[in-house]
Parts: C-alpha cells; sequence; structure tokens
C-alpha cells in the first residue's frame, strides 16, 4: 500500500507517471527489501526475492 501510496503522491503533486510494470516492480522491490531486514536474510539477494515472487504469480492454484 506504501508504495502506490507514494505513486499516487509522485501523480498528483509532480505530474509523474509511471506504467504498471513499473508500480508492480516496485512493489515488488519494497516486499523484498522489507523481508530481508524482518527475517535478517542474508543468503538471498533482492532480485531472488523478486524472481520467487514473479514465480508465484505464476502459479496455476
Amino acid at each position: 500500500m506504501w508504495s502506490l501510496w507514494l505513486v499516487r503522491n509522485d501523480y498528483i503533486f509532480n505530474n509523474s507517471s509511471k506504467q504498471v510494470w513499473e508500480v508492480g516492480d516496485l512493489v515488488k522491490t519494497r516486499v523484498a527489501i522489507w523481508m530481508k531486514a524482518k527475517f535478517d536474510i542474508k543468503v538471498y539477494t533482492v532480485e531472488d526475492f523478486k524472481l520467487f515472487l514473479d514465480g508465484i504469480r505464476k502459479l496455476k492454484l
């Protein structure tokens, strides 16, 4: 939600727009950074987490 709020504010106050994929990438990056910090994970990079999140989206559940 924080990422969406910041993108919204940037659009309203700075007349800056982002593509949907850019917002999605921003959200994934922030989730990955939060997960690494929250659980003190050192063996995976932020990019590893983003790839994992991409894989979850592609699952047919």
